[in-house]
């Protein structure tokens, strides 16, 4: 169910932590939607979730419909659910999103769609400032093979070179196909074959790739998940074959990759007939990190037969401070939106997502900006600076480099819009001094969350 872009590698962009968690995992966690997009027209199928690079707030969920023209195209909604955009196409299957995709216009964000009508895939720009999708695809397509499926994007972390890794729908022994994606000259996009492989028998859809650790994995619906390496350089043998049991009620579908920043995290596979996501270790076990034994599962409330799905750990906003699992729901014909706060609770890790973390504002909403401490580095205590555009609640929270919390503020009720400051003294919640390193601020107001990064030499 999806294109097979490498979830959310944004470069420069996202930076996780790992919190720590709980031993114990009950083997069924329970959770209910917190929202919902609205409807399509047909036959929904599958999301994608693109960051926006200032204001998380503004970030908006992708997701096809599958119906033939009119009826089917891609759908484009606000963090609300509310549809912000539709481009009619034929029956789009999978779509998934990537970061700085280099084109003569510069790095562009880049949203591709496997088109199962007509054999082919499209790309489509996401403009940062309109939210809106506009297709860049090269004038004379980029053809595959017969039904083209499942899709994801794999970015090069060496070069940053972009493929797309496609599956089909055609019945007898399937390949996987890998095309290098690239400029055409004309500010378009091309695609080149740079690989079949795979050996598959049964059908794909879910399909995604991990840039930083390097993999591919490729649910096969009745078998299991194939793991590959990413890279076309490292060549085809497959490096674990895992999902093979674990109570799978029908077809495992999409697949998606909560990331931490040290490697760690977890693998995502809707369960189709069982309205639930099984958990697995995205590092694998200690000492082999091709063995993913299951962890747990997500019994995902309000999203019937499950095709696609995916998932983030930026926080988005108070609503959603650890990010969230998006998942398809069949029988409504949307998507339905779970806090990842109520999927870990006190046995899953939580990540610490951030967005613009270098020397500039943070510029959420207009008159909100979490300014860079001064001085920065620090030694002992540092300043940090503020707006907000209306009175409310502040709440500033210190973490550590591994995303342990470190220091907790009491919230502070201020009176009205303006500039206000926190001092830090380099103190954690015991009163002790923090030692040397690399620590993280965050801010949450309203239903909007900040982070930025800051330098303690002592």
């Amino acid at each position: 169910m999806k294109l097979c872009l490498l979830k959310h590698s944004l470069t420069g962009m996202l930076l996780m932590a790992p919190h720590v968690f709980a031993q114990g995992v009950p083997p069924v966690i329970v959770v209910n939607p917190k929202m919902s997009t609205s409807a399509v027209v047909d036959d929904a199928d599958d999301p994608a979730i693109w960051i926006h690079p200032t204001d998380p707030s503004k970030s908006i969920i992708i997701g096809t419909d599958k119906g033939d023209f009119p009826n089917g195209g891609l759908f484009v909604w606000n963090m609300d659910g509310t549809l912000r955009q539709r481009l009619n196409i034929d029956h789009p299957n999978n779509v998934e999103v990537r970061y700085g995709m280099r084109l003569q216009a510069g790095l562009v964000d880049i949203a591709v769609v496997s088109m199962r009508n007509d054999d082919e895939i499209r790309v489509f720009k996401i403009d940062p400032v309109s939210r809106q999708l506009s297709d860049i695809t090269t004038a004379g397509g980029i053809p595959v093979f017969s039904e083209p499926y499942g899709i994801c994007l794999y970015k090069r972390p060496a070069d940053g070179a972009m493929f797309a890794i496609v599956s089909n729908n055609v019945s007898g022994n399937k390949k996987l196909w890998q095309l290098l994606l690239e400029d055409d000259g004309t500010g378009k996009v091309r695609g080149t074959k740079v690989r079949e492989f795979g050996n598959i028998t049964d059908v794909v859809e879910g399909l995604v790739a991990d840039d930083e650790l390097g993999y591919l994995y490729a649910s096969e619906e009745t078998v299991g998940v194939h793991k590959f390496y990413a890279d076309p350089a490292r060549g085809d043998t497959r490096l674990a074959l895992f999902a093979t049991g674990d109570g799978f009620a029908r077809d495992r579908e999409g697949i998606a990759i909560y990331k931490c920043n040290d490697g760690t995290g977890y693998l995502l596979v809707s369960n189709q007939g069982d309205t639930s996501v099984k958990v697995y270790p995205r590092e694998g076990a200690p000492g082999n990190p091709h063995q993913h034994n299951l962890i747990t599962t997500i019994k995902t409330n309000g999203a019937v037969e499950t095709d696609g799905l995916d998932v983030t750990s930026v926080p988005i906003s108070a609503d959603f401070p650890h990010g969230f699992l998006i998942s398809h729901n069949s029988i409504g014909r949307n998507f339905r939106l779970y806090d990842w706060e109520d999927i870990a609770q006190t046995y899953l890790k939580k990540c610490l997502g951030s967005v613009g973390v270098d020397d500039k504002p943070v510029n959420l909403p207009t008159g909100f900006s979490l300014e860079q401490n001064y001085p920065n580095p620090f030694n002992a205590s540092t300043n940090i600076g503020f707006q907000i555009p209306h009175g409310g609640q502040v709440i500033f929270t210190i973490y550590n480099l591994v995303g342990q919390e470190i220091r907790h503020f009491a919230a502070t009720q201020h009176p009205a819009a303006g500039r206000y400051s926190v001092w830090w003294d380099g103190l954690d919640d015991g009163g002790r001094s923090a030692p040397t390193g690399i620590y993280f601020y965050r801010m949450g107001f309203d239903k909007h969350v900040a982070i930025r990064r800051m330098v303690l030499l002592r």
